[in-house]
């Protein structure tokens, strides 16, 4: 069962890392939002795109508060309960079965 354990525990690093990078991806792009928003930058545009991955999906269940985008929030919120609930229940799991 530790080939079972040791799957798990990989696919829980990766997604913890998916996840991390999605984090920082949505936090450079709502800085770079308010810092240069009318500017074309392809630094910009690569880190929303990223950042588009959590948050297109989102943007269509939540509707925009006027000026207000809690989309970026609401995403970051998302992925640390994923991070809690899913990446550490591989983790019990993968240790459990090792």
């Amino acid at each position: 069962m530790f080939v079972v354990g040791n799957l798990l525990k990989a696919i829980a690093i990766v997604l913890r890392i998916f996840i991390y990078t999605e984090m920082a991806a949505i936090i450079i792009s709502a800085l770079l939002s308010w810092v240069s928003p009318f500017v074309y930058n392809p630094v910009k545009y690569f880190f929303a795109s990223l950042a588009d991955i959590v948050e297109k999906p989102l943007r269509k269940l939540i509707p925009p508060l006027g000026p207000v985008d809690l989309t970026p929030f609401i995403a970051i919120l998302l992925l640390i309960f994923l991070d809690s609930f899913l990446v550490q229940t591989l983790f019990d799991l993968a240790v459990r079965l090792r």
